[in-house]
């Protein structure tokens, strides 16, 4: 027992000397007396100027403590990059022969960092080092000779293959950065940048969550302070390291920040990012963050997101909700004009849902839901980014177009008299306009010869320019310029419309071909509602081949080019009775009065069909037959669409009427057709635009007239001869008797 004792003694002793040593050092050591040595050391081996003006104070026990004050670093020859007024240090000691970290606090007050790029690119926190060329390489070790008498280099020991570092446990009551400034500028990019910062962390331990708190206000600026952008930002979250497993968690985020400028549309511009949590898993580099977020100028987008493999070849799921939305106070707020719109309460409820899952070469969303006012639509894409292409499908109902286009200008009635009241000025301003309509173009060439892929539509009860669609289904395909959209199929009216279209964008001016067919379409409500024109009623059936070019509607209109076969059925002109017509021509001929009421204001027809050639926007028809009962029309015109006007002639045979004394014919009058003009402009009443051809009239009548007295002088020729045939007959009977009888005296 008597060396438990002794040994007992040593140690009672060693620490008597340890404590007695680190009283001397504490009662009679300056440690301000090394801050030549620590200098000294910082320059030697780190090439490092530190500035010490401050005094040193230190602690040893419980807690192994710093203090340090007003103290500056800078790479040799280059201006200071960091400084600060006060740091604090503690260190727990016991906890360190556990091979465990415990800290009191680390405190940094009026820490300043001052980054400098100058305008040859070199930064002042950047050491600069000798050459390589000036290392000396680390000696290799010899090889070893091996039995057979080849060298083989030493192989590395097992335990240097298994030796992994393992971090000690640490525990970090508390770190804080009080009233940090940064300061960066750089003359290369001719930038600057300020901030001030306070960081607070507690309770930092490994696999726990730290309470983490930030402010931060900056200002970002050209070097003579213009054109700045400031802002404030704030940060709490709890973060959690995972050192075993190489991951962190962040949850409970909560950051808002406020950003000003003159650049910018809306100023001061707040916005607000919650996260419930943010997992990271270096090893496996995956990435999740539940919960996301944010608001800005009303405007509240909700995210979740799993990424995979975001370092090597990533992938990523994520679920997108974009709440109702009023976009015309967002353009309010951002000081976007707002587009010109017929109906004022659109755009009011906007919201988006879609879910997204993709990788660095596609990204699929699938499905994507859009509301806009009232109407709900469904979609699904799929976009390549290399080369960008898509692949979208769209599918809705009950979208009326007409409310989100502009109000229609309505045209003056008559323009002769706008004209001839207007005044120069007047005058100045239309051919201005017009100037303008020439320099607009419809298709913006550029963007359709950068689109690169396919889009399908299914629309059910859509509005557009008036027309009243019941079912819109499209197939469009963009490549390098050329887009082609077939089949166009859309159900309206009754009836049915296909088409095939082309545009081609890929030269200087863009072509347009269309293949039209049309089955049973009532051709009257359509006319009524696109183009507010009543001339036309009846099953329209269409085929045909058109063709344009130009980028204006003029110049659409005046290229107008191709052929149409027109087949109406069990329709009326509309506005204009052809018999009526016919009669009024009658009656002038004949210097008598019809009564107009009599008569209807249609003209009814069992078929009209029509060849329509078309030459530079110029439509003839020389072939138009109307069929109808005690009626028939021939035709043959022009209808001119940049002009909006025709020139057109029709022949119309009629059986007369009954309903006056004035058209009342025989049947010599009824074989014959009778010439109508309809000549005027589409914008004129359609009972003004038809007529009857009085000089036509005229010579029918005359030339009835003419044949009348030649047939009559040919009957009484014929009579005349007839009769003088039968006196010669009977003469020659007579004498015929008389030589017999006188041959029968002789006897």
């Amino acid at each position: 027992m008597l060396w438990i004792k002794r040994l007992l003694w040593l140690v009672a002793g060693f620490l008597a000397v340890v404590l007695l040593l680190v009283a001397y050092i504490m009662l009679f050591v300056n440690p301000n007396s090394f801050k030549d040595e620590l200098q000294n050391v910082a320059l030697d081996k780190a090439n490092i100027a530190l500035r010490l003006d401050g005094d040193i104070g230190w602690s040893f026990y419980p807690w192994l403590g710093l203090e340090l004050e007003n103290v500056g670093v800078a790479f040799v020859g280059e201006t200071e990059v960091m400084q600060f007024d006060r740091a604090e240090f503690g260190l727990a000691v016991m906890p360190l022969l556990k091979q465990s970290i415990q800290v009191d606090k680390v405190r940094l007050v009026n820490l300043q960092a001052n980054l400098v790029v100058d305008a040859q690119g070199k930064a002042n926190w950047q050491y600069q080092g000798p050459a390589e060329s000036q290392v000396t390489p680390p000696p290799t070790q010899p090889a070893v000779a091996s039995v057979d008498g080849s060298s083989k280099a030493p192989a590395a020991s097992s335990s240097d293959n298994d030796a992994a570092f393992t971090l000690p446990e640490i525990h970090l009551e508390s770190l804080q950065i009080e009233n940090a400034k940064l300061s960066y500028r750089d003359e290369v990019s001719q930038q600057m940048v300020t901030a001030t910062t306070n960081v607070e962390l507690s309770n930092v331990q490994w696999d726990k969550a730290w309470p983490m708190v930030m402010d931060m206000a900056f200002k970002q600026s050209d070097l003579q302070g213009q054109n700045a952008l400031e802002g404030t930002v704030d940060l709490n979250a709890n973060l959690t390291l995972f050192p075993s497993r190489e991951a962190l968690s962040l949850d409970s985020v909560v950051l808002s920040t406020e950003v000003k400028s003159e650049a910018l549309p809306v100023s001061p511009l707040a916005a607000k990012l919650n996260v419930l949590n943010i997992a990271a898993d270096l090893p496996q580099e995956n990435l999740l963050i539940e919960g996301l977020a944010i608001s800005a100028l009303d405007l509240n987008l909700d995210v979740n997101v799993e990424a995979y493999q975001v370092l090597s070849e990533p992938e990523f799921t994520a679920v997108m909700s974009l709440g109702a939305f009023n976009a015309r106070e967002l353009l309010q707020k951002l000081n976007i004009e707002l587009p010109e719109t017929a109906d004022p309460e659109t755009l009011k409820n906007i919201s988006l849902d879609m879910s997204l899952e993709g990788d660095s070469r596609t990204i699929t969303a699938q499905p994507l839901s859009i509301v806009l006012d009232d109407t709900t639509m469904e979609a699904n894409a799929v976009i390549g980014l290399s080369p960008l292409n898509w692949d979208i499908r769209l599918a809705g109902a009950g979208l009326d177009l007409d409310r989100y286009l502009p109000e229609p200008v309505e045209e003056e009635a008559n323009e002769d008299t706008a004209v001839s009241t207007s005044s120069q000025a007047s005058g100045a301003t239309t051919a201005s306009n017009k100037e303008a309509g020439i320099a607009e173009e419809l298709i913006p060439m550029e963007l359709v010869r950068s689109l690169n892929g396919h889009i399908g539509v299914l629309f059910k009860d859509i509005k557009i320019k008036n027309l009243q669609i019941d079912e819109l289904e499209l197939d469009s395909t963009q490549k390098k310029g050329l887009v082609t959209v077939a089949p166009l199929n859309a159900t309206l009216y009754d009836g049915s419309v296909s088409a095939e279209v082309t545009l081609d964008a890929r030269g200087n001016v863009p072509k347009i071909d269309i293949l039209p067919a049309v089955k049973g379409i009532q051709i009257q409500p359509l006319l009524i509602d696109f183009m507010e024109m009543d001339k036309v009623s009846g099953a329209t059936y269409l085929t045909g081949d058109l063709h344009t070019q130009g980028n204006q509607v003029d110049t659409l209109m005046n290229a107008l080019n191709g052929d149409l076969l027109v087949d109406i059925r069990d329709g009326a002109l509309v506005g204009m009775n052809l018999t009526k017509s016919v009669c009024e021509g009658i009656a002038k001929v004949r210097n008598k009065t019809l009564n107009s009421d009599a008569f209807g204001e249609n003209t009814p027809f069992e078929t009209m069909t029509f060849p329509a050639h078309i030459v530079n926007g110029v439509v003839s028809t020389p072939g138009l037959k109307i069929q109808s009962v005690g009626l028939s029309v021939t035709g043959n015109g022009e209808i001119s669409l940049p002009n909006a006007s025709l020139d057109y002639q029709t022949n119309v045979g009629v059986s007369g009427s009954q309903l006056d004394d004035a058209c009342v014919v025989n049947e010599k009058v009824q074989q014959l057709t009778f010439p109508l003009i309809c000549r005027g402009n589409f914008s004129d009443d359609p009972a003004s635009l038809c007529g009857p051809d009085l000089v036509g009239f005229g010579k029918l009548f005359t030339d009835l007239a003419k044949e009348e007295i030649k047939a009559e002088l040919a009957e009484k020729a014929e009579a005349e001869k007839a009769r003088l045939k039968a006196k010669l007959e009977a003469e020659q009977d007579a004498l015929k008797d008389k030589l017999k009888n006188k041959l029968k005296s002789l006897f």
